[in-house]
């Protein structure tokens, strides 16, 4: 009898706990699948361009996982939720994002040049900066993986704010970081146009006439390819003209005031004159022309 009722006991526990398992997983399933439709929602609201209603879908999401140990579709929705708080200007909700993922995930490059972007963008401390994109530099380095466009953008994005200090020293450490990304990425235009902008800045308007035109030969070079999209042939030669400008200006800052105003009216010639900032450049440098003329030069 004793051992009948032993049983019976045992049989209503196993149901019991077999029922709150069912109960349990249930649950978790319901739960994952919320998860899902947010995530869903939040990418479909990043195609479109709706960045603050997406980062909203993406924190929902996260606030399904409360505190339970972070796993891999987690650490997802936290890259997907900093990259559209960083596309809405939200940065210090991006840099905490990209913070916690340097934490739970791994010292990655993406992160630390995002958090190193999002450090200039609110204005903090240059040199956590600084700190910053230089790991991420040596764990890149390290991999042999060239210059991904995360990193390009943190470089751009650094580089300016230097530029814009008084500090000698900063101005010059960005002209550091140009050129070891040039020696990685040699046939990128962009880059050699910023790089030749700066020298242009510095004075050294002879190496700044080496960058830009090592640049404006790639886009030429990517200009003549057959197979190019109308927009991507577009947006190469928009990059020409704007480097044939930084030509003219390189001249025009060299003093070379008549070879300036030719370049300057072969682009007018080419791409139109209806900018006003070309026709002031090219009044400019015929006043220019007109006193070296009347001074028998």
């Amino acid at each position: 009898m004793k051992r009948a009722q032993g049983n019976m006991r045992a049989l209503v526990l196993g149901a019991l706990l077999w029922s709150a398992l069912t109960i349990l997983l249930a649950g978790c399933g319901e739960r994952l699948e919320t998860v899902r439709d947010y995530r869903r929602a939040g990418i479909e609201a990043m195609q479109e361009g709706n960045y603050r209603e997406a980062a909203e879908s993406f924190r929902h999401a996260m606030d399904y996982y409360g505190t339970a140990k972070q796993d891999k579709t987690e650490t997802d929705i936290l890259r997907y939720l900093g990259e559209a708080e960083f596309r809405s200007g939200r940065y210090e909700e991006a840099a905490a994002c990209y913070k916690q993922l340097l934490k739970s995930d791994s010292r990655r490059a993406e992160y630390l040049d995002m958090l190193a972007v999002c450090t200039v963008k609110t204005g903090d401390a240059e040199t956590d900066a600084i700190a910053l994109y230089q790991e991420a530099s040596d764990i890149l380095r390290k991999k042999q993986v060239g210059l991904p466009d995360f990193h390009l953008d943190a470089l751009y994005s650094l580089g300016e704010s230097l530029l814009q200090s008084s500090d000698s020293n900063e101005r010059s450490l960005a002209l550091r970081y140009y050129r070891e990304a040039a020696e990685v990425d040699a046939d990128n235009p962009e880059l050699m146009a910023r790089i030749g902008k700066l020298l242009v800045a510095s004075g050294d308007t002879d190496s700044a006439a080496e960058y830009f035109s090592r640049g404006r030969s790639v886009l030429e070079q990517r200009l003549s390819e057959k197979g190019l999209s109308e927009e991507e042939r577009s947006r190469l030669d928009a990059q020409r003209r704007e480097l044939l400008m930084n030509e003219a200006v390189r001249r025009e800052y060299a003093g070379e005031y008549r070879e300036a105003l030719e370049q300057m009216e072969a682009i007018a010639a080419e791409y139109g004159s209806d900018d006003p900032a070309l026709t002031h450049e090219i009044a400019f440098l015929k006043s220019r022309v007109e006193i070296l003329q009347s001074e028998g030069e």
